[in-house]
């Protein structure tokens, strides 16, 4: 799930954006996401979450199968949806 969404993207990004949300993508299906980078909840849908993968970039990603994941989200935190209220969005 989200595979086209990420070729969509992934047709427009630069090549230092494509290489860390690939290696933040590689994190999630590894199990390291947590312990690599900062991941916040979406604090309206269960089991989906945000990784900041670069200062002003994101992907929010969701685990609706135990053994899949799919990506929901790829872009700037300031249009990201759920993000929340009150997100420091400079950290």
């Amino acid at each position: 799930m989200g595979m086209a969404r990420l070729e969509s993207w992934a047709a427009t990004a630069g090549q230092i954006d494509k290489n860390a949300v690939y290696k933040a993508l590689f994190a999630v299906s590894d199990g390291t996401v947590f312990q690599v980078y900062k991941v916040l909840d979406d604090v309206h849908q269960a089991r989906e979450f945000f990784i900041m993968v670069r200062q002003n970039l994101v992907v929010k990603i969701c685990f609706h199968e135990t053994d899949a994941f799919g990506i929901l989200y790829i872009g700037p935190i300031d249009d990201a949806p759920d993000v929340g209220l009150g997100l420091d969005k400079s950290a």
